[in-house]
């Protein structure tokens, strides 16, 4: 058999798990008219698949008597409180782009320190931001709860504490385990989130305007298209403007998707979340979001991130149809660690000094 023929059969065997995948697969999400209890939860998260639950929300009783679609209540409660937004100049905080010499690097945004009322008042349709720069609150680091404390004190937006419950007690009995994050995020239409995937169960909630999901299953995306890039960061220049700088050593590169396009073999599903509902969002699915202010001009959401249970089964099958896929030459899926040589300053620490599992590519 000729290297082409391995290859061409390598390509049959991917394309008929893709098609076996789909044989039992839902052709579209699940729908929860009310909030499922912990069994149905538990249930939900074994079948691995996106659903929309409504009739829930994450707010305490602190929190009904205000209108969480308005900006007054988030400037009411931050106060003078300043808080880390991220700063771009194309609206994705986290993304590939080429740099003058011909290179790709993964930017990161620039962090700025600023009140809720000032950063709200950069957003919605009438305003631009300074040179057209987009702004949005997703510090993803449990900025209102986290089960770990960080060394640098309380999360950010612990004045939110009294109005968005810690816990979801269906998915907490489910999982056994409390949230490892809880995040607010504030923002406009002009960021999205570049394509990308977590190692958590998440329920995803929305308080003000609308969250358009583009979702592929893991098995999916064994046809995207991933590489290492060396890590940059949004800075200021002289002139006031953004300009990505790449990071000091040691810099670990970071494996992306680069292409806004997907490929024509998968099938995405896409998802509009409304005000006041909830997606349950799979651990390792993959996943673009981009939104729409409401009438007050802004878009606030809240996300729960759980610990996903590692099933050894499905873990060992994942790790075998990458090591086909990569027999197969598809260089843009990432390796299995150990199966190839990869330089040596991948497999390091991220910039929190915690060591890297390479099952945490993408969070």
């Amino acid at each position: 058999m000729t290297q082409l023929e391995r290859i061409e059969e390598l390509e049959q065997v991917l394309e008929q798990l893709l098609d076996d995948y789909r044989d039992l697969q839902l052709h579209d999400v699940t729908n929860y008219e009310q909030p499922p209890t912990s069994l149905e939860a538990l249930r939900m998260i074994n079948r691995a698949h996106p659903a929309i639950i409504k009739g829930f929300s994450p707010l305490t009783s602190a929190a009904q008597p205000h209108d969480w679609s308005k900006p007054e209540i988030y400037k009411e409660i931050s106060r003078d409180k300043e808080v880390t937004v991220a700063i771009t100049d194309d609206g994705l905080a986290d993304s590939v782009r080429e740099l003058e010499d011909g290179s790709t690097t993964f930017v990161k945004a620039y962090d700025g320190k600023m009140t809720i009322l000032a950063l709200i008042s950069r957003l919605g349709p009438k305003t631009t931001g300074a040179n057209g720069e987009a702004y949005y609150l997703q510090s993803q680091d449990g900025n209102t709860y986290r089960s770990t404390p960080r060394p640098y004190g309380s999360p950010e937006l612990e004045a939110f504490q009294n109005y968005i419950e810690r816990d979801i007690q269906w998915m907490k009995e489910a999982t056994g385990s409390e949230a490892e994050a809880v995040n607010l995020w504030i923002g406009d239409k002009k960021s999205t989130t570049s394509l990308h995937h977590d190692p958590y169960e998440n329920i995803y909630h929305v308080l003000a305007g609308t969250k358009t999901f583009t979702l592929l299953s893991p098995i999916e995306g064994l046809w995207l298209d991933q590489h290492f890039h060396s890590p940059s960061t949004l800075q200021r220049s002289d002139s006031g403007t953004l300009k990505p700088i790449l990071d000091d050593d040691p810099a670990y590169p970071i494996p992306w998707v680069s292409s806004t396009q997907f490929p024509s073999r998968v099938q995405p599903l896409q998802v509009t979340l409304n005000e006041g509902e909830t997606l349950f969002l799979p651990a390792n699915w993959w996943h673009k979001v981009e939104q729409e202010e409401g009438e007050a001009g802004i878009v606030v959401a809240v996300n729960y991130w759980y610990p996903a249970e590692i099933n050894p089964q499905i873990y060992a099958y994942e790790r075998l149809a990458r090591r086909i896929a990569r027999q197969a030459g598809r260089q843009g899926v990432i390796p299995v660690p150990g199966d190839e040589e990869v330089p040596d300053d991948v497999w390091g620490s991220d910039d929190s000094g915690e060591e890297w599992n390479p099952a945490d590519w993408g969070r």
